[in-house]
């Protein structure tokens, strides 16, 4: 009776330090630099570092402010048009989101989630504004008479929305790239 009751008392406590030592090993494993891991971790790190150089793609097709008045000055968004951005992000999206799901749960996941998910929404509320420069001489000019003083308020900080997660997607990309560069982690 007294050897099962330990071996009880045994399993419920060290199974989850074992679990939990497992999982700070497969974060350090991630956040080092690939000719540093051995052969099993490899993948884990191939899929970050995979991950990390798509989203980067999109990073330089967006413009990055450092300051509310440096958007203000410039006023674009990004260095292509909306749809050369949502072809590109379209793109990057079929590539990172499998690889993501292969990566075990960790804080480099979560950053590279996170500047996809950045990326996504600033694509969403570009949509909202993009006005496509293509006039149909067939059907009658639309009147901007129909919009409410609301909706029009709306619209006009939508563009500091989208920098503003361009920024956010800047950030997690800084911070995956540290977290995969952390030596002895």
């Amino acid at each position: 009776m007294k050897r099962s009751s330990l071996a009880l008392l045994t399993s419920l406590f060290l199974a989850p330090l074992a679990a939990y030592a497992q999982s700070v090993a497969r974060v350090g494993q991630l956040s080092r630099r690939p000719d540093e891991i051995e052969n099993e971790g490899s993948e884990e790190v191939k899929l970050a570092s995979r991950s990390m150089f798509a989203l980067k793609r999109i990073e330089k097709d967006v413009l990055i402010y450092r300051s509310l008045g440096e958007f203000q000055a410039n006023g674009k968004l990004a260095r292509v048009s909306y749809e050369a951005f949502r072809n590109d992000l379209n793109e990057v999206t079929s590539e990172v989101e499998p690889m993501l799901s292969r990566l075990p749960h960790s804080k480099l996941k979560i950053e590279l989630g996170n500047a996809l998910a950045s990326y996504r929404e600033g694509e969403f509320w570009w949509r909202q504004i993009d006005q496509p420069r293509v006039v149909n001489l067939s059907s009658p000019p639309a009147s901007t008479n129909g919009r409410k003083p609301s909706d029009t308020a709306r619209l006009s900080t939508v563009p500091y929305t989208v920098a503003t997660h361009w920024r956010q997607a800047n950030r997690s990309l800084k911070r995956a790239g540290q977290l995969m560069n952390q030596p002895g982690n």
